[in-house]
């Protein structure tokens, strides 16, 4: 009785140590598909975000153009001779000295890939283009002749090669969807926007009273183009996108 009761004990034990043994593996094999699972929807779930931040990315849309951006010295020269006009012309808000500049083509809004597109265009264009000198020179303004929306410097130098050049400029944007615009093109700087009619209408003997900045109008040579990107409601507004340097002369 006694060595039956020990086998039997034993084979109790045995029984009972392969219902933990298999349960064991059960748990782990649940454990292991779990796991497998959470890895597998967190692995999806990954590629799905990244997927949407993809599509995000790409449907992002541009507000473009095209310009000569300023040397940073003649910026400070313009800055510094805006802070002593500004009674003279009491204009409500002037343009942020790294956002002065020559437009080219203005085009709207645009997908990244055509943004991308168009800039190895233009940079094909750029560096078939030869340097050129412009500088500003005289004031004038935009709008109601009591109440102007612009305030503006001119432009001299190489005219002739600048208007060539916002041709070749207006035709690549062209191929791209962006039409020319119908008007003339007047290339200037603008200075400042919105005369303010509280000091009374504007009178145009206040841009000769303005004078010029302290050792004349700066130049600067242009040896690139720019496509931007505008930013409303940020100072300053206009992100280069691509700087397209022009190509050297031949010798």
């Amino acid at each position: 009785m006694i060595m039956l009761d020990s086998i039997g004990e034993r084979s109790t034990n045995a029984a009972n140590s392969e219902q933990s043994n298999t349960s064991n593996h059960t748990n782990a094999s649940s454990s292991t598909n779990t796991q497998s699972s959470t890895n597998a929807s967190s692995s999806t779930n990954s590629q799905s975000s990244t997927k949407t931040q993809s599509s995000t990315n790409a449907s992002e849309m541009y507000r473009l153009f095209v310009g000569i951006q300023l040397p940073q010295d003649v910026q400070r020269v313009l800055d510094i001779w805006k802070d002593s006009i500004q009674k003279v012309l009491p204009f409500q808000k002037w343009t942020h000295p790294q956002d002065v500049h020559v437009t080219l083509s203005f085009l709207g809004d645009a997908s990244a890939e055509t943004a991308e597109a168009l800039a190895a265009d233009l940079r094909q264009l750029a560096a078939a283009a030869l340097p050129l000198t412009l500088h500003a020179e005289g004031l004038g303004v935009f709008g109601p002749p009591a109440a102007p929306s612009i305030l503006w410097a001119g432009l001299a130098g190489d005219l002739d090669a600048l208007a060539a050049l916002q041709r070749e400029v207006a035709g690549v944007c062209a191929r791209h969807g962006f039409p020319a615009e119908a008007r003339a093109y007047r290339p200037h700087l603008t200075l400042a926007r919105r005369y303010r009619t509280a000091a009374g209408p504007f009178k145009r003997s206040a841009l000769a009273a303005a004078g010029a900045p302290a050792g004349g109008w700066p130049a600067w040579r242009v040896e690139d183009i720019v496509l931007y990107r505008s930013h409303l409601g940020r100072q300053p507004a206009y992100e280069p996108l691509n700087v397209l340097p022009f190509g050297e002369p031949s010798t």
